[in-house]
């Protein structure tokens, strides 16, 4: 009796980009219930932070509290202002890009197409969300403003606006200031490992229910993986 070799896993066609096994089936209906259970969690979480975090108004004197203990979920803190605006922007960034993915979600179950490797993107979006509004709070904070100005000079509704549509919009803000980096600095080498053929383009035709704002077949959005639109 000979020793077979293992069966090698088929190669692609050539110019067809490779794929990864996991998470290539449909959801099933307790993955959609843990989904959202975790997202309407993670809205309510964020939510909770928003409003306790939310600075304090002006006194009827003009001057405003800088240092105060404020109660932020089970943790009881003593926070400046300035601390404050970081987890107002940090809280609407998540609920921004928490609306973006509950939108896609619902019309990707809708149409029945759910698979569950778009369960990590749902996840980590909130905090990618969260993140990218801090640091383009700072950069506006930090090159829009003058050396005089203090946290107390801040609007809150200003910088709770921006950091929203930065969570919602979080896709097309990399890309512009990726935009714009590339323009002031040198443009960085094309990296070997990245999404090329036929499952990087996009399909002639629209997949049903895919609105400019993002729809069943593309988890992210506008301006999302175009993978997402060939699943199925």
């Amino acid at each position: 009796m000979t020793d077979e070799e293992p069966a090698r896993p088929e190669e692609p066609p050539a110019g067809q980009a490779q794929r990864m096994t996991v998470g290539t089936r449909f959801a099933t209906t307790w993955d959609v219930i843990v989904l959202v259970a975790v997202l309407l969690t993670l809205v309510t979480v964020s939510a909770t932070v928003l409003m306790q975090a939310w600075p304090q108004p002006q006194s009827p004197s003009g001057s405003t509290e800088r240092v105060s203990r404020t109660r932020i979920l089970i943790w009881t803190p003593t926070l400046a202002r300035d601390t404050r605006l970081f987890l107002v922007v940090m809280s609407v960034g998540a609920l921004g890009s928490l609306i973006h993915v509950l939108r896609s979600a619902y019309e990707y179950v809708g149409n029945r197409r759910l698979r569950r490797s778009w369960f990590l993107m749902y996840l980590l979006e909130p905090l990618v969300g969260a993140s990218l509004a801090l640091v383009v709070y700072c950069v506006l904070r930090g090159g829009l403003t003058t050396s005089v100005a203090s946290s107390g000079d801040i609007n809150p509704y200003g910088v709770a606006s921006v950091a929203a549509l930065v969570g919602m919009f979080s896709r097309q803000t990399v890309d512009k200031l990726s935009v714009v980096f590339n323009t002031l600095l040198t443009p960085p080498r094309e990296s070997t490992d990245q999404l090329v053929g036929p499952a990087a383009k996009p399909p002639e035709v629209a997949v049903p229910g895919t609105g400019p704002t993002g729809g069943a077949g593309q988890p992210g959005g506008a301006g999302g993986s175009p993978d997402a639109r060939n699943e199925g």
